[in-house]
């Protein structure tokens, strides 16, 4: 006596169909998904800098003098509490900031952690 057959799970190449569209949307995905974390973590390179410029606007006023520093905790400490660098999403520095003195100050933000989406990403603003 013939039994009926039991239709139960996926043929093979059902699976393997599932399988390529999914490649297909993670190759789209994943790209864009890394466009949007450099550009979150610019926009904190951005914010930090505009807080700076406030600070060192700030300390002119109070000392008649811009503050310069080689790295960020170097500024952090001669801003005499004025300016802190903000964490980013991640919650770390994913930059570090540098201000030099030349007809006014000029401020850069370098992305320096090796292996970030931000490394040697470089904004600057200047007076």
């Amino acid at each position: 006596m013939n039994l009926p057959r039991l239709k139960n799970g996926f043929t093979l190449i059902e699976v393997l169909i599932t399988l390529a569209i999914l490649g297909i949307l993670a190759a789209i995905a994943i790209p864009a998904y890394n466009g949007y974390i450099t550009t979150a973590k610019m926009s904190e390179a951005h914010n930090n800098l505009a807080a700076l410029r406030l600070a060192e606007e700030e300390n002119f006023l109070e000392t008649n003098s811009y503050f310069t520093g080689t790295d960020t905790a170097d500024l952090q400490s001669k801003s005499n509490g004025l300016w802190t660098a903000s964490n980013g999403a991640n919650g770390l520095v994913n930059f570090d900031y540098v201000v030099t003195l030349s007809s006014g100050w000029t401020a850069t933000a370098r992305g320096d952690r090796v292996g970030t989406s931000t490394f040697g990403e470089v904004v600057t603003i200047s007076r």
